[in-house]
């Protein structure tokens, strides 16, 4: 299942080097200019922190399937870099839910702080990302591979698909730890100790910053799938399932996203009911409202669902589920939202990135972002209007 190479005869990957070069030259200067003076040229430049460390991780794997053998040292530098960095931020948010229960004054030596600390469960939450990181592991072992192959659209042998099983295992399995062993969403934790979202920017602001995520994340995902090095655009939108969507498309996807806004708007009430008297903790919706208070309004409804309906799903269904499978590739895109959601709002994303992900397989991904786009808008809109 190798894929066939659609760049342009002459134009060899050795040949690009320079041009890579540059370019990554030009966005780190960007990124130090950017951060170094703040601003919203700061703010723009740190949207982009969400998606490049994956972009270069993906064009190194490129590369280095090329036969480049000491880019092979490099991409795995940056997966471990990577699959640390994504641990690190875990640990660190986690920790700060479970120290802000904590008074500021506190000593680690008296026995009531002790006691707290030792409930807690750092020790846990620390062995826990790193068995997450072991797990993940395994999939470079290649029996493992092979058997994954035959159930997941993946091929074993490849390169680029190996370094992207790993990320994407290990970092699916990274985002539930603090869930697991909080017993409540780290992000929402923090919010509800601090009593305001955690966020210091404006509504207006953090709304921009939505759109700048979405600006990074179209090349992004273009570079991801190999443009520019085994693809031409056309090759590349065809592999990201990206097209010109027609009339049949736009009802589909605006239909479907409608009626599933509409059963979630009316049958969350009566799951967070029957969570509840099963005795299983619910999402806290105070918190998560806190959270989402920037994108409360007309204008917030139509960023979030054009920036979350476009960009999740051209990363998820477009660049993923084509060889990472609907079951494993929707299970990471579950796992993105185990800082915000409990496990009841997470059974729902599940189902909701379900049933795009069956779009994007039975039409295009174009029809599944319309799916979601419409979804998210309507659902904020009904919130603004209950308000």
């Amino acid at each position: 299942m190798a894929e066939q190479t659609m760049v342009q005869a002459g134009s060899s990957p050795a040949l690009r080097w320079g041009r890579w070069l540059i370019g990554g030259a030009i966005y780190l200067a960007l990124l130090i200019i950017g951060l170094g003076f703040g601003g919203e040229l700061g703010v723009f430049v740190g949207a982009s922190l969400n998606v490049i460390p994956f972009v270069g991780l993906a064009i190194l794997a490129y590369f280095a399937g090329q036969r480049f053998n000491w880019v092979w040292i490099v991409c795995g530098i940056w997966l471990v870099i990577l699959v640390g960095g994504v641990a690190v931020n875990a640990f660190g948010t986690s920790t700060l839910a479970i120290l802000g229960t904590l008074p500021r004054d506190a000593n680690p030596s008296d026995p009531e702080i002790a006691a707290k600390l030792a409930t807690a469960n750092i020790p846990g939450l620390l062995l826990g990302l790193i068995g997450a990181i072991g797990i993940g592991s395994l999939t470079l072992v290649p029996p493992l591979r092979r058997g994954l192959a035959r159930v997941m659209p993946l091929d074993p042998a490849l390169f680029t698909h190996t370094v992207a099983l790993m990320a994407i295992v290990t970092i699916t399995l990274i985002m539930l730890v603090p869930l697991i062993i909080l017993g409540e969403p780290p992000v929402l934790a923090l919010i509800r100790q601090g009593g305001e979202g955690i966020s210091s920017l404006s509504d207006a602001s953090q709304l921009r910053t939505q759109i700048y995520g979405l600006v990074w994340i179209i090349p992004a995902a273009l570079f991801a799938v190999g443009f520019g090095i085994r693809r031409n655009l056309a090759a590349t939108l065809t592999r990201l399932g990206v097209v010109r969507p027609t009339l049949p498309h736009l009802a589909i996807g605006a239909g479907i996203g409608l009626v599933m806004a509409l059963v979630v708007h009316f049958a969350l009430p009566l799951q967070v009911s029957l969570w509840q008297a099963l005795g299983w903790p619910t999402t806290d919706q105070e918190a998560f409202a806190k959270l989402m208070a920037f994108a409360l309004s007309p204008i917030g409804a139509i960023v979030i669902g054009i920036t979350a309906g476009v960009g999740e799903e051209l990363a998820v269904r477009g660049v993923l589920q084509p060889r990472m499978g609907l079951w494993l590739s929707n299970l990471f895109f579950t796992s993105l939202h185990a800082f915000q959601y409990h496990w009841d709002a997470l059974l729902v994303v599940f189902v909701v990135g379900l049933i795009c992900g069956v779009v994007r397989n039975r039409f295009n991904t174009t029809t599944a972002a319309l799916v979601h786009g419409v979804y998210n808008c309507v659902l904020i809109l009904l919130a603004v209007a209950l308000a």
